[in-house]
């Protein structure tokens, strides 16, 4: 099965030859009958299929499907069994990060132990199998309400957490993993396309200097202008990312695509992937 990453330079080559362009569906596993229906539709289109899961749906301790991450590749893949689909289905994380699941934020957990129970919910993601992971550590609960975090903070913690996924990974003997990062809210500090050019920049250096380069993120979130309250994809916005990423190897992906009117332009402007959660 070709990794994520190899799919992302695959997508990449199909948009600079003039090939018909593809964006990748990230489901979002909220219940069994979704989780379903996607390896079922995965089968019957003959087409790969990304799963991204939350902490609040799939983890380790308390998620609201009862999954814990193995539960769930468990049964995706006896649903690819069931219908009869030996193709690619990649299970991922989404927004992995302190505070971004809900009881980490009812309990009101300060940010070393949210942060050791995101690493914990990594752990088992990485002994699962999962094939991607989004690395979202842009929210910190000690900051006033909108206020950005400072890029070097937000850098600093998502080489901690790949750092910590690789170490994982590397001690049980699992295949490459793909790496998400950034996001589509305002407070991640990641909209504007300066700012977001200067998070690449800080990336790279630090994931150089921990000797982490082989893992370049396949997939950057940005802001498209897609939210829960939108529904109208920026294509000018889109096309800029495209510009900047596709020379890295990289491409962005889409979150909030539930109620997009415009969802034909995804592919049109080189998006790699795109969430649908909420709608199902």
């Amino acid at each position: 099965m070709l990794d994520i990453d190899q799919i992302i330079k695959t997508l990449i080559a199909r948009h600079a030859s003039g090939q018909k362009p593809i964006t990748l569906l990230a489901v979002c596993p909220n219940s069994t009958a979704v989780l379903e229906a996607a390896v079922r539709a995965a089968s019957r289109n003959q087409t790969p299929m990304l799963f991204a899961a939350t902490l609040n749906q799939v983890d380790y301790e308390s998620s609201y499907t009862g999954w814990t991450p193995a539960d769930f590749v468990h049964q995706m893949n006896a649903y690819a069994d069931q219908y009869h689909w030996k193709g690619p289905l990649y299970p991922c994380l989404d927004h992995g990060g302190p505070w971004l699941k809900d009881l980490h934020t009812l309990a009101k957990l300060s940010y070393v132990e949210t942060m050791q129970k995101v690493k914990n919910s990594i752990t088992a993601c990485v002994q699962a199998g999962y094939r991607l992971l989004h690395i979202d550590p842009t929210v910190d609960r000690s900051y006033p309400h909108g206020q950005s975090l400072p890029l070097e903070l937000v850098v600093e913690r998502t080489v901690e957490l790949m750092e910590h996924a690789e170490n994982i990974r590397e001690r049980i003997g699992k295949p490459k993993i793909a790496y998400e990062v950034g996001t589509e809210e305002v407070h991640g500090g990641l909209v504007d396309l300066e700012r977001f050019e200067g998070y690449i920049r800080l990336l790279q250096d630090k994931l150089k200097k921990h000797n982490l380069g082989h893992c370049w993120p396949s997939l950057f979130v940005a802001q498209i202008g897609t939210d829960l309250h939108t529904t109208m994809f920026k294509t000018d916005a889109a096309r800029r990312l495209y510009s900047i990423l596709a020379p890295l190897g990289s491409l962005a992906k889409g979150h909030y695509t539930d109620w997009v009117e415009n969802a034909e332009d995804y592919p049109a402007c080189g998006m790699g992937a795109a969430n649908v959660g909420p709608e199902f």
